[in-house]
């Protein structure tokens, strides 16, 4: 409930018109009640004119959170139904340009195979101070947002829901909350306005293994994608073949906002990045402790897209790569390992010449141990990530690489799975790299 709701009562009306009001207020009283919510009086007043003066109704905590459930259940209904009025019916039309948007989401979530779609809501207010003034204004301030749980499913790639972030703005309508907005800013959790259907027209095309969400106006580009995908996945496969789906959904819009949504807090690496693996759970990790690993999502930088198609097909093998690995992934797990044995997968079947390590060591300190833990300060400890795991395969196997990516949570994984202590794997490594970078 907004501060200052219910305003208090007015004063105690003078008996000769006492009877009047008293009349009026019990038809209003009972016109609410028929309504159903509790009733509050909001005193709205702008520009030194006059005060307006609304009764509304479902102010009151419980009586808003379970409107504005009805509200996204009734939604989330409509996408699975596929009915458009229905979902378009809690819209308010007066933004109609936000109107034409959801009337383009509505046809995006219904053109992906979605095997299970709905909303959960988390909490109420949280992101009020994102509502913009122009839309705080058209409610006279008797709006609010939601922090909203997004869940679905993708059919053949998703094994259970995953959990996306949405921040809805809610406004009151003639006593009935209605959609108004949609709250974008970088505070908002990872992946809030990145999903597929969150952009314009989509056309969605299918392999074996991967579904692909592509601008309506790139058609023609899926075959050639949908080669290199599962190519991709082969190589994927020929090293991690179990511990994960084998499936895939790539978004590759024109779009920039749905792959800038994951880098607010460092915009400026955007332009250096060709596609991201996105780790997705059964709860929004922002708003729960540790959830559980659900899937892992390959959302492509729309401005790679005219990249040679080896550069593409390497990408595509990397981000997969960590898509295999994503179960086994954690917060702790060494960025050299998590990247560098992305960049192993990837280049395993190509030929690698001496002279490409050599060039792209140039300039490098001597290593006296492993990769830095500021991994992405530097584009070449992707190099370096990759030589770490190209010489402990070589070393020691590639099971045993593989072991130690999944047992890295445990801080003695070295001497568990490779039989020497980090001192000695650090020296190896730095010999290794000396040795690269004399070609």
């Amino acid at each position: 409930m907004r501060p200052g709701y219910p305003l208090p009562l007015p004063p105690r009306p003078r008996r000769s018109w006492l009877a009047p009001v008293l009349a009026a207020l019990l038809v209003l009283a009972a016109a609410v009640t028929v309504g159903g919510g509790a009733a509050a009086i909001a005193t709205t007043r702008g520009g030194g004119g006059p005060s307006r003066v609304t009764f509304v109704g479902g102010l009151d905590g419980p009586a808003r959170r379970s409107a504005l459930t009805a509200l996204l259940d009734r939604r989330a209904k409509a996408v699975r139904n596929h009915d458009r009025r229905a979902f378009l019916a809690d819209v308010d039309g007066a933004d109609q340009a936000f109107r034409r948007q959801q009337e383009q989401q509505f046809d995006n979530l219904t053109r992906l195979p979605l095997a299970d779609f709905r909303y959960a809501l988390e909490e109420t207010t949280r992101y009020d101070p994102l509502i913009p003034d122009a839309v705080r204004s058209r409610y006279h301030g008797v709006v609010q947002t939601a922090a909203v749980t997004v869940l679905y499913r993708i059919d053949g790639v998703d094994a259970a829901p995953v959990a996306a972030p949405w921040a809805p703005i809610f406004g009151l309508v003639s006593g009935a909350w209605r959609l108004a907005g949609v709250a974008t800013d970088g505070v908002l959790p990872t992946g809030a306005n990145g999903q597929a259907w969150e952009t314009d027209e989509i056309a969605v095309v299918h392999s074996a293994r991967v579904v692909l969400v592509l601008s309506a106006g790139d058609v023609a580009r899926a075959p050639d994608l949908l080669r290199m995908a599962e190519a991709a996945l082969d190589r994927v496969a020929a090293v991690r073949n179990g511990g994960w789906a084998g499936k895939v959904l790539i978004t590759a819009v024109q779009d920039p906002r749905l792959f800038t949504t994951y880098f607010a807090d460092n915009p400026d690496h955007v332009g250096g990045v060709a596609a991201i693996a996105v780790p997705y759970y059964a709860q929004v990790p922002a708003w729960h402790a540790r959830p559980a690993y659900v899937a892992t999502r390959v959302v492509f930088n729309p401005h790679e897209f005219a990249a040679d198609p080896a550069e593409l097909a390497h990408d595509l093998t990397h981000e997969f790569t960590h898509a295999a690995m994503g179960a086994a992934t954690a917060d702790d797990t060494p960025l050299w390992l998590v990247e560098g044995f992305a960049e192993y997968v990837a280049y395993k079947s190509e030929t690698v010449p001496g002279s490409f390590v050599k060039r792209s060591l140039e300039g490098l300190p001597v290593q006296s141990g492993l990769p830095p833990t500021n991994f992405y300060a530097d584009p070449r400890n992707y190099v370096l990530g990759w030589l770490a795991c190209r010489m402990i395969a070589e070393r020691y196997g590639e099971a045993k690489l593989i072991a130690l990516y999944e047992g890295s949570r445990n801080g003695s994984a070295i001497q568990q799975v490779l039989g020497v202590d980090a001192t000695v794997l650090a020296s190896q490594y730095s010999s290794y790299v000396e040795k690269a970078r004399r070609g």
